[in-house]
């Protein structure tokens, strides 16, 4: 399989989930704005989701732009990164209809934890897959934002125990931090734990 057919399919899933969360949002017949404050909650776990897929995906993108070649075990990691996606319109939808409950909020921040820990199982599979000296394999071995976006959701899934409406604002934090690039990341992370690297993505 090339990289570019499979970034194709993985385009062709992101853009399917993102429709499935939008279709999930049921406006109120009653013209008013009363009627439209009473969706707020599904109305912000759209968009704490779209922001988060949104975010990933162009990541994804970057890491395929970077990568000389792919293997199977990218293939397979992909498609494993993938159907944890595909269940975050669920979950999304669930977390919106009951935005203060255990449950809700659990499963929804298992879900979008396992999606970040099989992009990282992604991005090791990449960096096997291409020379040790490639420019992508140095990018993704100093990028840290997998373990850092790990050990928050594994704190914010301790914390929806306590106070469940955490789990969105937990996600919401995860997608700040892969906002910025691979190159601004690494600068971060040497500014505050170590030198600078001559080396730049």
């Amino acid at each position: 399989m090339t990289k570019s057919r499979l970034e194709a399919f993985t385009d062709g899933v992101v853009a399917i989930v993102l429709t499935v969360l939008v279709l999930d949002i049921q406006l109120p017949d009653a013209p008013t704005l009363a009627s439209l404050l009473s969706i707020t909650n599904t109305l912000f776990a759209y968009t704490v989701s779209f922001i988060f897929v949104a975010v990933i995906w162009v990541n994804h993108h970057r890491v395929m732009q970077m990568a000389e070649k792919i293997n199977y075990q990218v293939i397979w990691a992909n498609i494993f990164w993938l159907f944890w996606l595909t269940l975050c319109p669920a979950v999304t939808s669930w977390v919106g209809r009951n935005p203060n409950a255990f449950w809700p909020e659990f499963a929804y921040v298992v879900i979008y934890t396992m999606w970040s820990f099989s992009y990282g199982i992604l991005s090791k599979q990449v960096i096997k897959a291409n020379a040790p000296d490639s420019h992508v394999a140095k990018v993704l071995q100093r990028d840290q934002r997998s373990k850092l976006s790990m050990a928050i959701n594994l704190a914010v899934l301790a914390g929806v125990f306590i106070f469940p409406p955490i789990g969105m604002f937990g996600r919401f934090l995860v997608s700040g931090i892969w906002v910025i690039s691979y190159r601004k990341a690494d600068e971060y992370y040497q500014k505050f734990f170590g030198k600078k690297k001559s080396d730049r993505s």
